[in-house]
């Protein structure tokens, strides 16, 4: 009986993947079909690009909600961090030391909402609002709002998003590392299995000898920091700071998490990958068609609804088969 329920699952998760990707082919054909340049190098380049941004802070996200939390601050700390940048940069500091700068910032509003969270156990979504709104206000203080130009061209800082390598852009090369280093620590380590466990049962975790709010603290410094990567990315493509730079990161980024949680049945790595494909390559395909950019924020505000749902569907049919397991 037990095998039978195993198999059951086993066919369940296949089922799922073998229709993410019969739909993922159907759009991808209707998006060759209606635009001759969907499938031009040029476009693939600039949809890999628009996979790099979305697909880093994404993968930050992914950390953050495997261990049971949601953070709505990282889109608006990562504003900070590409001011930061860009400010440093109008006043003649090296870029590398820019970067860096950015980075730790955006560590430490991730250290801030993590403590928040995961110490003083304050919800969330409220802590992480309010955490975010100061940081996006504060952005503001660099430049009273108004766009950063000075320097841009001539810093260099613009190689961060335009440099290549072996023909491959720098944006890429950094996401796989990134999705690389984090599939291992994920999915091949103990320390894995450390964000898995707590998402899964804080209390379980904690008499397993877990850190808990160690590790929950962790989850939101990693979100930080990538979200900062990805919005660096952004304004270096740019060629200016923009206050706004990060803004657009939420619903992409959310979605691309769900999606493949709804497909692979937890957050996971892989599944955060593939969703934040799928998410770059309709947003690209809805430009490449002339479709007004609203409709583009409805059409990814109801794939979000629709993976949450399923999302929640496989979990409420975990829990059914854990409580009949548990009868029997």
């Amino acid at each position: 009986m037990k095998v039978n329920k195993k198999q059951s699952r086993i066919s369940d998760e296949i089922f799922t993947i073998v229709i993410f990707f019969i739909l993922f082919i159907l759009v991808f054909s209707i998006f060759s079909f209606l635009s001759k340049d969907f499938l031009s190098t040029r476009n693939i380049i600039n949809i890999l690009k628009h996979v790099s941004i979305t697909a880093i802070a994404a993968l930050g996200l992914t950390f953050v909600i495997s261990v049971g939390h949601s953070d709505i601050s990282f889109y608006m700390t990562a504003c900070f961090s590409a001011m930061l940048m860009a400010w440093l940069i109008s006043k003649g500091v090296t870029p590398i030391v820019c970067i860096i700068a950015g980075l730790l910032a955006g560590a430490c509003w991730g250290t801030i909402s993590g403590i928040a969270v995961g110490k003083f156990k304050l919800p969330d979504i409220i802590s992480t609002i309010a955490i975010g709104s100061m940081a996006f206000g504060a952005a503001y203080l660099f430049s009273d709002g108004a766009f950063i130009y000075k320097n841009f061209l001539s810093s260099g800082i613009g190689m961060l998003n335009e440099a290549k390598v072996i023909g491959v852009p720098l944006p890429v090369i950094i996401m796989l590392v990134l999705y690389i280093f984090a599939y291992i620590l994920m999915e091949k380590s103990k320390y894995g299995r450390y964000f898995y466990a707590t998402g899964s049962s804080k209390v379980s975790a904690f008499f397993s000898g877990i850190k808990v709010n160690r590790v929950i603290i962790i989850s939101f410094v990693i979100c930080g920091i990538l979200a900062a990567i990805s919005t660096m990315i952004t304004t270096a493509a740019q060629g200016n700071g923009n206050v706004k730079s990060g803004l657009n990161l939420l619903m992409p980024c959310f979605s691309a998490v769900y999606i493949g949680s709804s497909v692979f049945k937890k957050p996971s790595v892989i599944g955060t990958f593939f969703g934040a494909v799928f998410i770059s390559m309709m947003l690209n395909g809805f430009t490449l068609i002339n479709v007004p950019y609203y409709y583009g924020d409805l059409v990814i505000s109801v794939v979000l609804i629709v993976a949450i749902l399923f999302s929640k569907i496989q979990f409420s049919k975990g829990i059914k088969m854990k409580k009949k397991r548990g009868v029997a």
